[in-house]
């Protein structure tokens, strides 16, 4: 007899009402605060096997982390959930309807019974994020000593799943408001005939997000954007608004670029 779902406890998966009510208001919040959510997919074919599901493992130094991840989720027509601290998840209950699973970190046993519950939640169309730092750190640190809480969930599930690493990163690249950029790494399929240890898988899903954290520090360092996408709109800075409007009476010639050169 299979085991009850979802386990005794722990929240149902996300209501599709509540998914697109918080879709719209994290649309709404980004496009206030940002002059653009940029997003590149390496490696994608033309169409996920959304039978398998997905791990995706990410860097986390911002707040808008677990917010970016829902939309790139939703953008790969994949259902959202995210180990979030449980003592977060207590002040923050509302996020246990949409796709919030509690990992309580400081105790191993706990810890446990929360990634072993979260196995149940790998299912066909889901894609779960992990933050393998275990918390936000500065975006200079270098990614090391990752905890083992995905590789755990490969090996208990115990079939084929994707994994596929997310670099986050923010900045300033010459417009009035900042800018986010997610790059989304080449994914890979684990097997369970693999037999890798948890150490082992465990740092190949390192060093694959730390490859990825790379290669978007390089595009953002030297600001080539043609590979990205717009992932949810922003605001023009105000110069650019001003061009807009003399554009539309006709005041200035040539093609109107919404972006700074």
């Amino acid at each position: 007899m299979s085991a009850a779902f979802p386990p005794p406890g722990y929240p149902p998966p996300p209501s599709r009402v509540a998914t697109r009510l918080f879709e719209r208001y994290v649309r709404r919040q980004a496009g206030r605060h940002f002059a653009g959510v940029h997003w590149s997919v390496r490696g994608r074919p033309a169409r996920w096997d959304l039978g398998i599901p997905t791990i995706f493992v990410a860097n986390h130094t911002n707040w808008w982390d677990g917010f970016l991840a829902f939309l790139v989720t939703r953008s790969l027509g994949l259902g959202f959930q995210v180990l979030m601290e449980a003592r977060h998840l207590e002040r923050y209950r509302a996020f246990l309807r949409l796709g919030a699973l509690p990992i309580r970190r400081g105790r191993p046993r706990e810890a446990y019974a929360d990634l072993t519950a979260a196995v149940s939640y790998l299912r066909s169309g889901i894609g779960l994020w992990i933050f393998p730092q275990g918390e936000r750190r500065p975006p200079a640190e270098p990614l090391e000593r990752c905890e083992r809480g995905a590789a755990h969930l490969a090996i208990a599930y115990g079939r084929p799943l994707r994994f596929c690493p997310v670099a986050f990163r923010y900045g300033f690249l010459g417009e009035q408001l900042p800018e986010a950029f997610v790059l989304v790494g080449e994914e890979w399929l684990h097997q369970p005939a693999e037999r890798a240890g948890r150490a082992a898988l465990t740092a190949g899903i390192e060093r694959r997000l730390a490859g990825t954290i790379g290669a978007l520090d390089l595009l953002m360092g030297e600001e080539r954007l043609t590979e990205f996408a717009s992932l949810a709109s922003g605001r023009m800075s105000v110069n650019k608004r001003l061009d807009r409007f003399r554009h539309g009476l006709g005041l200035l010639g040539g093609r109107f670029e919404a972006r700074n050169g």
